[in-house]
């Protein structure tokens, strides 16, 4: 394949992301970045924690490029890295398998007439208000309003500017996203502001759908945010001074206007035009909505064989799910590439490690800021103050993000010019950030056991976000506990230990299957342990997907792949009753009812499914006219003699007891109606 590389007019090589070009640039722009709220250089970032983190010239705002004159940057730059003659560039790679990744855009809400955000500086999109939001914005994430810069005490966010919408635009879907980051706006707006700010969120329907989303909405209910059933007609300004009001009609059908300081367009997602053209210079099928077209029982395949595709790009989706997608894309992208698999593999090299053991400790203190999260809440320049006058510390400073790569790079320096010996980052949790500072520790040519990490995000700033002083203390106090027992670290060997290159797979349902081909396409056995005496789980009672594809022919020649796979292995009438060993190396006992074997494996992948929630609500067990949708699946002729059917949603979901929504029940429901009246076209249905 052929990759077009634009040019940037910068050296990578010899670029340092020292920052001075852009100090001394005189063109300035609106950052599309921070969405035109703000402006920046024509040499810039594109964004924070950029990957590399390297500069780029806008050639269209650039003044040399359009006047041919200026090379302020050129001047200026210590290392000689300004590339005037740079040129785009074709890369041609030779690769086994694509994964698209490509994204989306967000809806243009301009079309909305009466909303007027191009107009009404107080009339922002989400992702405006995202920025405003972001430490790294444009108000250093100080909720102030655009015309005065004035914080707002009253917000409203619209929900569906986008979506669900056939009037305005051709958008008749569900965005995914919008409800819920909506609901964390708010949340967010409101830690921020404190005190008597009064968030509004009109919406049709709350579509809290991934795991804990609802519990997170009745939180928010609990702790004040307003939730209006309606969809908004009008914006308009009520003053001189930018105060927006708003034009709806309430449940019980009476027109009324509400004020508010701002208002939040949640916008939603489309089909980015360029991931559109990508998606056809591969000679892949988009569907109606021009987000290309995946199976509903190969959700990452492409049209096209060897081409997957993953998050927005193949349909609105948040982050977890996108990031469920890209694994997947990659172990079949794996499956593809498994023939080639270790052939190019090369060891990262390290220098050296320096020998400490005769050295006093040399402490370096590194401080958080972390944008909101805590340097919203504590004060960072008071905790490194504190640091510099503890026992062993040699240097103290405060970071925007520690985790960003030019951070980690800007240690790295550090510790070999203040000739540190251990370090101690204040951030947030080991869990995920201590792999990354262990080997920025190997970068700098310490052992990575050298570093101490103190929580103070987890574990102190996000407990006590109400209380900022005792927040700065108490951060005090674990940046104190971690420096005096990174006094005590010494340097520990890493030794390598093998690994059991075979899987243990818990449940035989379509998802358990599916992920024992896709290990054992890949060569890695897998053992399937299914309590029941057949594979197939909870699909052997479906029909078909929503789309009308069979379930009941899909699911046989799934099953003919795993009986037949020479690297699958299958226990019906299983259990496991006992587990123990750790990553890479397990031994788990499973029963079979006369015998109990020991079967060993290197990782488990649980996907025993779930079952239809019983209940006793609406007369169910009491009456045979009331039954459940899974029931009525399998027994359609049921309904033959009924004049109508009404569907009751969330029954056993979004309460006190499950506070969580099933996911598939409405569109079943959806989909058993639409049967009904094709069946019987008399037959009156309702679906509350």
């Amino acid at each position: 394949m052929s990759l077009l590389k634009s040019p940037r007019y910068v050296d990578m090589d010899k670029c340092i992301a020292c920052g001075t070009c852009a100090e001394k640039c005189p063109a300035k722009t609106p950052d599309e970045f921070n969405r035109e709220l703000s402006k920046r250089k024509a040499i810039y970032v594109p964004y924070p924690q950029a990957v590399p983190l390297k500069y780029t010239i806008d050639a269209e705002h650039c003044i040399y490029f359009k006047k041919g004159k200026c090379k302020a940057c050129e001047k200026f730059c210590p290392t000689e890295a300004i590339k005037f003659d740079d040129r785009e560039d074709v890369i041609t790679l030779e690769v086994g398998s694509i994964i698209l990744t490509a994204g989306f855009k967000t809806f243009d809400p301009s079309i909305y007439e009466t909303y007027h955000h191009h107009s009404f500086p107080n009339v922002v999109t989400s992702m405006e208000f995202e920025r405003i939001l972001s430490a790294g914005g444009p108000t250093a994430g100080h909720v102030a309003r655009p015309s005065d810069n004035l914080e707002p005490r009253k917000i409203a966010w619209l929900q569906c500017v986008g979506s669900r919408d056939l009037n305005n635009c051709d958008n008749g879907y569900c965005s995914s996203v919008c409800c819920m980051y909506a609901i964390k706006e708010a949340m967010i707006a409101k830690e921020h502001i404190g005190g008597d700010f009064e968030p509004t969120i009109f919406f049709m329907d709350m579509r809290t759908h991934g795991k804990d989303f609802e519990k997170y909405y009745e939180r928010a209910k609990s702790e004040g945010v307003k939730f209006i059933r309606s969809r908004v007609h009008t914006i308009n300004e009520a003053d001189a001074d930018g105060t927006l009001e708003i034009s709806y009609v309430t449940e019980s059908g009476e027109p009324t206007n509400m004020s508010f300081d701002m208002v939040v367009l949640s916008v939603g997602m489309e089909a980015a035009d360029s991931a559109v053209d990508l998606a056809r210079n591969l000679g892949i099928e988009l569907n109606e909505h021009r987000f290309v077209e995946t199976d509903d029982f190969f959700p990452v395949a492409t049209s096209k064989p060897g081409i997957y595709a993953a998050g927005a790009i193949q349909g609105c989706k948040d982050i977890p799910q996108s990031v469920v997608e890209a694994s997947a894309a990659a172990c079949r992208a794996g499956i593809c590439l498994a023939p080639a698999r270790g052939k190019n593999v090369k060891t990262k090299p390290f220098p050296a490690e320096t020998d400490i053991r005769d050295q006093e400790p040399r402490i370096g203190v590194f401080i958080c800021n972390c944008g909101v999260n805590i340097g919203g809440i504590a004060d960072v320049p008071a905790i490194v103050e504190y640091a510099k006058g503890l026992p062993g510390v040699a240097y103290a400073e405060e970071n925007l993000f520690s985790c960003s790569q030019d951070t980690q790079d800007k240690l790295v320096e550090i510790i070999r010019e203040e000739g540190l010996n251990r370090v101690v980052v204040a951030a947030c949790t080991p869990r995920t950030h201590e792999p990354l500072f262990q080997e920025t520790m190997r970068n700098a040519g310490l052992n990575s056991y050298l570093f101490e990490m103190a929580n103070i995000r987890n574990q102190c700033t996000w407990v006590h976000s109400n209380e900022k002083t005792k927040a700065t203390e108490k951060s005090k106090d674990l940046v104190r506990m971690a420096t005096a027992r990174a006094s005590l670290l010494e340097p520990i060997s890493d030794h390598s230990v093998g690994v059991n290159k075979s899987a243990l797979v818990l449940g035989g349902g379509v998802a358990g299957m599916t992920a024992a081909l896709s290990l054992a396409d890949q060569g890695f056995p897998a053992a399937i342990v299914e309590k029941s005496s057949s594979l197939g789980g909870a699909a052997r009672d479906l029909q078909q997907t929503w789309r009308g594809q069979n379930v009941q022919e899909f699911l046989p020649q799934l099953v003919d792949k795993i009986e037949n796979h020479p690297d699958i292995r299958i226990m019906l009438n299983a259990e496991v009753t006992n587990a123990a060993g750790f990553v890479g190396n397990f031994e788990t006992q499973v029963s079979t009812g006369k015998q109990t074997e020991t079967i060993q494996h290197g990782a488990v992948i649980i996907a025993t499914g779930g079952k239809a929630a019983d209940t006793e609500e609406y007369l169910f067990g009491k009456d045979p006219r009331i039954t459940r949708w899974h029931d009525l699946e399998q027994n359609p002729e049921q309904l033959r003699e009924a004049q109508s059917v009404v569907f009751i949603q969330c029954v056993g979901s979004r309460d006190e007891h499950r506070p969580y929504c099933s996911r598939i029940c409405c569109t079943a429901s959806v989909l058993q109606a639409v049967h009904i009246k094709e069946d019987y076209p008399q037959t009156e249905v309702f679906i509350l």
